[in-house]
């Protein structure tokens, strides 16, 4: 879709450009790459995906990031993987590894089972490693110092609407989920372990739904070298969004 105008540093280019965010890049630096190239004065994005996760985060340029809260309360749909017999202190791939045990078929079935019978109102431990706030700073930065915080603020309480096993190959488990803003997918591995005390991390994931945009709206990150008038020329105008 196209907006009007197409002055690099005009205050009226204002919207929303969906990019399927790459592995290993923040959220944050999705948002600064197209603030650069633009020249705009603001950008936000529609929830915060982890850097090893993929898929659909909605970037809102100038006066759509005042839309960012009514963005971000759109319930988020998912695909992944995960991986049974081993844990790590982060619950992801990225983490150090502390635990790890051999787990059966028949365990693995049993996961399965419980995981596709997830829904409605659910109560998930926050994880250690997040950005959730406790005394106006993030969890992970008391985590990197060892210190636990997560008992004085232990849960919160998320919206399943639905939660599909789409394959058990034991040791891993692949998924697609549709969930509640507030949502962190790697700490139903912590739910597992506490459920079944089996070893569980996420191995993969990819946010296929955000803010009302789907993964077939999303543009790679790669072709924002195009420049700003490709950019410009993929922007969703605020008042299409209003509708």
């Amino acid at each position: 879709m196209k907006i009007y105008g197409n002055k690099i540093n005009d205050g009226n280019i204002s919207g929303v450009i969906v990019i399927d965010k790459p592995n290993d890049m923040t959220s944050f630096k999705v948002g600064s790459l197209i603030k650069k190239e633009l020249g705009c004065y603001k950008v936000g994005h529609a929830g915060t995906l982890d850097p090893f996760a993929t898929g659909v985060l909605p970037i809102l340029i100038n006066k759509a990031t005042k839309l960012q809260d009514g963005l971000v309360g759109i319930p988020k749909s998912y695909e992944g993987t995960f991986k049974l017999g081993a844990s790590t202190d982060t619950l992801d791939i990225t983490g150090c590894q502390n635990a790890e045990k051999t787990v059966s078929n028949s365990e693995a079935e049993d996961i399965a089972g419980y995981l596709s019978c997830l829904s409605g109102d659910f109560v998930q431990k926050i994880p250690a490693f997040s950005a959730r706030k406790f005394k106006g700073k993030p969890l992970y930065k008391y985590a990197r110092k060892n210190i636990d915080v997560v008992l004085e603020n232990p849960t919160s309480v998320i919206k399943i609407y639905n939660f599909e096993v789409k394959s058990c190959r034991n040791p891993f488990i692949d998924f697609k989920c549709t969930v509640s803003k507030g949502t962190y997918i790697r700490a139903f591995a912590q739910d597992i372990m506490d459920k079944f005390d089996i070893p569980a991390l996420l191995y993969s994931l990819k946010r296929t739904s955000s803010g009302g945009f789907d993964i077939s709206d999303a543009l790679p990150l790669k072709s924002i070298e195009k420049g700003a008038s490709f950019i410009i020329e993929n922007i969703i105008p605020v008042n299409l969004l209003n509708k």
